[in-house]
């Protein structure tokens, strides 16, 4: 892998080693850190101890505050456990699951790699040809509402007006996260079939041991005891939006146009569960 992109140094590495074999890829607000709650319990999956590392929607962004690693190699080697991660890892497998930790798989959850360019995507099928990729599906207003309350209300601490909200709404990125049938086919231009899974976030409420246990499937590790059932029942990262004003919402709808038309189809189409 020679790609100046990446900045990574020939023969430096030992090119796949502790690479990814799935991602968590998003959007954001649709279950991303609540699959990676329920996945990093396995004692099978090795998932990043941070649940997002941006690693490939940064490259080359080094004023970026979240820009972490310069260097492949680097990232890779931040998958590495700690002797006290081990220990720990050992402790919570033994008393979940009755079991060592034993990882075959290593994953990450990055949600904003739904909008990874087509470049990085070769790059990515180059590094690992057999990668997979998990994809929510969350109705793209009740997503886009999440998000700008996250963004605009949660993490600033302050309210928002109506023009701030269309503002959020209209930004491309926005847009792009709605478009989940377009994430869907540059993704699977780069991968394998049967190699992307798609599954409704709402069954993160209605199934969510449903949810993870196709999900594992999907991944091909065994299907343990659960290593928790609490988690599946708790909410992770949420947002007090509350429900959206009925001015926002007929914006939103608009805004959204075709993207909505198409994610109502996709959805029909992919049911409870659909591996492609």
């Amino acid at each position: 892998m020679t790609n100046p992109k990446l900045r990574v140094v020939p023969g430096s590495i030992d090119e796949g080693k502790r690479f990814p074999d799935f991602f968590c890829i998003g959007p954001q607000r649709t279950g991303s850190t609540w699959l990676h709650a329920s996945l990093v319990r396995h004692p099978e999956i090795l998932m990043h101890r941070d649940k997002e590392t941006f690693f490939f929607s940064t490259i080359g962004q080094t004023s970026s505050p979240r820009y972490k690693y310069s260097l492949l190699e680097d990232y890779l080697a931040s998958f590495n456990d700690t002797v006290a991660e081990l220990f720990l890892k050992n402790y919570h497998a033994l008393r979940r699951c009755g079991c060592f930790y034993n990882p075959k798989i290593v994953g990450e959850s990055t949600a904003s790699y739904c909008l990874l360019e087509p470049d990085v995507l070769e790059d990515l099928r180059i590094l690992n040809p057999d990668l997979k990729i998990i994809m929510l599906l969350r109705d793209p207003v009740e997503r886009a509402w999440s998000h700008a309350n996250k963004d605009l209300v949660r993490d600033t601490g302050n309210p928002a007006s109506e023009s701030q909200f269309i503002e959020f709404f209209s930004c491309p990125d926005q847009l792009a996260r709605a478009d989940y049938f377009s994430i869907m086919e540059r993704w699977k231009k780069i991968l394998k079939p049967g190699h992307i899974l798609l599954s409704p976030s709402t069954r993160i409420e209605t199934d969510p041991a449903g949810l993870v246990t196709d999900v594992l499937r999907f991944l091909g590790v065994d299907l343990l005891r659960p290593a928790s059932a609490r988690h599946l029942v708790s909410r992770q990262n949420p947002t007090s939006g509350g429900n959206i004003p009925s001015n926002l919402r007929s914006a939103l709808e608009e805004i959204l146009g075709e993207r909505l038309d198409s994610f109502h189809a996709l959805r029909k189409k992919v049911g409870p569960l659909l591996v492609i």
